[in-house]
C-alpha cells in the first residue's frame, strides 16, 4: 500500500491558545509562575475548554 502523501493537501496550524480559550491559564502562569499554572491545569482538567479566536475558522475548514 503506498505511503499518504500531503503534496495535493492544504496543511494549517493552529495553536492551541488560538483554537481554545487559553487566556486565563495564561495569565496564571505570566503573573504566578509555574507552579501555579501546573496547579490551576490540574484543578480544571476536566473542564471542557471555550472556543478561541480561531475555533470557527477551523470548523468552517473541516466542513
Amino acid at each position: 500500500m503506498p505511503r499518504p502523501t500531503l503534496a495535493d493537501k492544504l496543511v494549517v496550524a493552529i495553536s492551541s491558545r488560538a483554537l481554545f480559550d487559553l487566556s486565563a491559564s495564561h495569565l496564571i502562569f505570566t503573573e504566578q509562575g509555574v507552579d501555579a499554572y501546573q496547579r490551576y491545569q490540574i484543578e480544571h482538567e476536566d473542564e471542557i475548554l471555550a472556543p478561541g479566536p480561531a475555533f470557527t475558522l477551523v470548523k468552517k475548514m473541516l466542513r
